[in-house]
Order: structure tokens, then C-alpha cells, then sequence
């Protein structure tokens, strides 16, 4: 089964992503999956492709999601295409597959409109699940860095949104590098009367 999308206007690139994604779900061809997968993690590089990706977390996340049980609480929070999944939904056969969606799921949660998305919709809980059935050490070390960017102390979120600098950082001449707007900005806090 394929997975929707929940907006029905695409721009050209949202529209070839939406068909490329749309093949990730596609019933006995693990080829044809695994390189989808690859294709979206080496888009993932580029981070100007970070906004387009973040309009397909839910057909991204899919493929990892089974059907575990999730609390009510947290499951209202998960966007609609993740909530109350079959019992029996299987997660990807493909561990390759599996790994190359983790690193996508990595490379994205660079951003942080991508990093906010996955604490506001509660992925955490899904690749949580992910985890603890992955029986492949290094699959589950990628999954495992994606869930450590979701639940991390993100300091530079701090910066953004109070638009102050760290403590210390007034006493020295230090460039901050910030991601703002998907831009990187330096900001030279200069010494006081130098």
C-alpha cells in the first residue's frame, strides 16, 4: 500500500519526490526500493532539498514502521499517515533498504525545520519501535543516531529562537555559525571596546 500525502498541490520537484517515494512501498521488487532509498539519501546531501523532504517524513518513516501498539497520548501526535497501523503491517524486508532510510532520516534531521518536525509529530516513538526489532548492529546504530538528533539538548535551536549568543561568547571575537532559514549565517560577536 502506498501512503498518501496530505497536500495535493505540488510544485515539479515535490511531484517527481512524491513519485519516487511512492515506489518505496512497492509490493515485491526489494531492487527497485533499494535504489529509491539510495537515490533519497544521496538527495539528502544536499540541503536545499531538506524543505522537500520535510513535506514526506510520513512516506519516508513508513517502510520502518511495524505494527506495534503505540499509547493513544502519542499516537495523536503522529501524522495521520502513521496512526492506527494494522496489526500485521510489516516493516521493510530489505535491510539494506532499512539502512539507506536511516542515513536519509539522518542527513535530513540536519535541518532544524526537519529536527522540529520529529519532536512535534512524535517520530520518536515509531523509530523507538524501529529499534528494538532491528536485530542488525549497524542498522540499528544509524536508527540510533536519528533518535539521538530527535531527543538531544539542541543548543542552537536555543540560539535561533532567543537570538542571544551562548555565555562566554561576548568575553572573545568568535564567528557562530547558525542555520537560519536554511542559510548558514556567521555572526561576529565583536570585544566591547576593541
Amino acid at each position: 500500500a502506498v501512503v498518501s500525502t496530505q497536500s495535493g498541490h505540488y510544485g515539479r520537484e515535490e511531484s517527481l519526490f512524491s513519485e519516487l517515494i511512492s515506489l518505496l512501498t512497492m509490493p515485491g521488487n526489494i531492487i527497485v526500493r533499494r535504489n529509491i532509498a539510495r537515490l533519497l539519501r544521496n538527495l539528502s546531501f544536499d540541503t536545499k532539498t531538506h524543505n522537500i523532504f520535510l513535506q514526506f517524513l510520513p512516506q519516508i518513516v513508513y517502510p520502518l514502521v511495524g505494527g506495534e501498539e503505540v499509547e493513544d497520548e502519542d499516537m495523536e501526535k503522529l501524522p495521520l499517515d502513521l496512526q492506527y497501523l494494522p496489526e500485521d503491517k510489516c516493516r521493510e524486508s530489505d535491510l539494506q533498504t532499512r539502512i539507506l532510510l536511516s542515513d536519509t532520516l539522518f542527513q535530513i534531521g540536519g535541518s532544524f525545520s526537519v529536527r522540529e518536525k520529529f519532536r512535534e509529530e512524535n517520530y520518536y516513538v515509531l523509530l523507538k519501535n524501529y529499534d528494538q526489532w532491528e536485530e542488525d548492529m549497524d542498522a540499528r546504530e544509524r536508527i540510533q543516531n536519528v533518535i539521538y538528533l530527535i531527543v538531544q539538548e539542541d543548543g542552537e535551536v536555543d540560539l535561533r529562537k532567543e537570538g542571544e549568543l551562548p555565555q562566554g561568547l561576548e568575553k572573545e571575537d568568535q564567528v557562530v555559525h547558525v542555520e537560519r532559514d536554511n542559510q548558514n549565517v556567521e555572526i561576529l560577536k565583536e570585544n566591547g571596546g576593541s
